[in-house]
């Protein structure tokens, strides 16, 4: 009879572990891949444009220059290209702050 106390007490035990670690990771609200942007480069302006977003600069005139854009489009592969002085990033899934920072490495600092 001792052997089936200590199996539930471990098994009691057991169960509130799980429960207890999958209910910790819900407490930090996930960030949009916008406001990620505003954190990562706060030197320049960010703003929605075209399904995605673009890094900005302002110009001597008050305008904004886009440096980057940056789209998450599920139906195409990952395309990077340089129109002038705009580099336009294309991914199939939101990609991390690393990623981009490695892809626009050298176009903005």
């Amino acid at each position: 009879m001792d052997k089936y106390v200590i199996i539930g007490i471990v098994l009691v035990l057991c169960v509130l572990m799980v429960i207890y670690t999958q209910t910790g990771g819900n407490s930090t609200p996930k960030l949009s891949l916008k406001q990620q942007i505003e954190k990562a480069f706060p030197q320049y302006k960010v703003i929605d444009k075209f399904n995605g977003v673009a890094i900005c600069k302002e110009d001597s005139r008050k305008f904004l220059e886009e440096l980057v854009i940056i789209r998450v489009d599920a139906e195409q592969s990952k395309n990077i290209r340089d129109t002038g002085i705009t580099k336009i990033l294309t991914y199939s899934k939101q990609p991390s702050l690393a990623q981009i920072r490695k892809d626009i490495a050298g176009h903005i600092s």
